[in-house]
């Protein structure tokens, strides 16, 4: 009998450690009414903190009704007079603090911020983080011509501490007065590995086929190198250049070429984080073809923290295309957004 009692007491007194731990672990908002909001702290900016928790998604506090706000990662806060200060965010007898890089706090106002991100480089990252989205979108018109198009687009990232892998699938499908009028399909994959806070060795592979184009498919290959400018609460921007291979077969004849490719990706989330433009491109130069561009450029609107919507403009120009086929290809989609 005793046994058991001992037994349970062990098994209550994890259970208690265990959710202590989880408990500090997790950054804390005190509200000027006194209650507690508790999670993980993503960002302040524009009189705003936006915090991921557990049990109501991602929250939105007016700095206004916030007495203290303490946090368990390293902060990039820069002020309103200019100043850039780095470390926790905390507070004291002072009031409100961030630690100072010898440890000491840096007595600070929360309405002297005017934002404050993490850093998401790959050498600052721990652990993994593993995100994914759909964006799906659908038009059907009809009266002198009856027009059904579809766009699908699914990209999916893993970070892991010093690497991470990226997949994106883009289907487009147009008929117009049952004639087909588009049929693309566009996998792509995408590597990094940092070997210093911005600098990485980039590894990248594609596959396209187009029916209307005479493009049976399109497989390039390439390595290169990368430079990731910024990556935090608010956004990222990185470029990558390098070499390739391109294999393609056209309207049934196959060719296998060198090429040189530049590549781009940007986002920005504005508005608390509830809206976010991005733009990717990349560039393949071949030389006896010319030039292969293609971009994305487009902005979403977050509707809850899982949905948004979304405008986006992708483009494709070929300043060599196959015979009797335009050099540019734009689409235009407006649909839904899923993140998972």
């Amino acid at each position: 009998m005793g046994r058991l009692h001992v037994h349970a007491a062990a098994r209550v007194l994890v259970f208690v450690c265990v959710g202590w731990s989880t408990a500090a672990l997790a950054d804390v908002i005190q509200l000027n009414n006194g209650d507690r909001i508790t999670g993980t702290v993503d960002s302040v900016a524009g009189g705003k903190i936006v915090i991921d928790t557990e049990y109501a998604g991602r929250v939105t506090v007016s700095v206004d009704a916030v007495a203290s706000l303490a946090t368990e990662q390293d902060f990039q806060v820069r002020l309103n007079d200019g100043r850039r200060l780095d470390g926790k965010l905390g507070s004291g007898e002072s009031g409100q603090t961030v630690a100072a890089d010898d440890g000491s706090p840096a007595p600070v106002a929360l309405a002297d911020i005017r934002s404050a991100g993490q850093s998401k480089l790959a050498l600052g990252s721990f652990g993994r983080d593993w995100t994914s989205r759909a964006d799906l979108s659908a038009a059907v018109s009809t009266g002198n011509s009856n027009t059904d198009a579809y766009n699908a687009l699914i990209e999916s990232a893993l970070r892991l501490v010093r690497s991470e892998h990226s997949v994106a699938l883009l289907l487009s499908q147009e008929e117009a007065d049952g004639v087909s009028t588009k049929e693309q399909l566009e996998f792509d994959y995408g590597y990094k590995r940092f070997f210093s806070e911005h600098w990485y060795f980039s590894a990248n592979g594609e596959y396209f086929t187009d029916k209307r184009k005479d493009i049976d498919h399109r497989i390039t290959a390439g390595v290169g190198a990368g430079y990731q400018f910024w990556d935090n609460s608010f956004g990222a921007l990185s470029v990558q250049a390098g070499g390739s291979i391109v294999i393609a077969d056209l309207d049934g004849v196959s060719e296998e070429k060198p090429a040189l490719r530049w590549g781009l990706s940007y986002n920005r989330f504005l508005i608390s984080k509830r809206l976010e433009l991005f733009h990717k491109h990349s560039i393949l130069v071949l030389p006896d073809r010319g030039q292969v561009f293609d971009t994305s450029t487009g902005l979403r609107f977050a509707i809850n923290s899982r949905l948004d919507t979304s405008v986006r403009m992708d483009l494709q120009h070929e300043t060599d295309p196959p015979q009797g086929n335009d050099k540019t290809d734009v689409t235009y989609s407006m649909g839904l957004g899923i993140k998972f």
